[in-house]
């Protein structure tokens, strides 16, 4: 699962994946669509479900700041 939600100016993409471990992550990541700042931070999840809520919350708090969500 891959959801990517941009401003004008800057972006913020969740992925959802599976570890070689075989365990859920959840990759975000987000910056500057002009420059080279941005970062990258990595969160366990204990299922695909928990990582499904946790894109649902960060769409709720982008969608407030100004972001839309665009196809990827």
């Amino acid at each position: 699962m891959r959801a990517r939600w941009e401003t004008s100016t800057k972006y913020y993409e969740a992925r959802l994946v599976r570890d070689l471990l075989d365990d859920w992550v959840l990759v975000v990541s987000r910056g500057g669509k002009t420059s080279r700042l941005g970062a990258l931070r990595t969160l366990f999840v204990s299922s695909e479900e928990e990582g499904m809520k946790k894109i649902a919350a960060l769409e709720k708090v982008r969608t407030r700041r100004g972001y839309v969500r665009v196809p990827v």
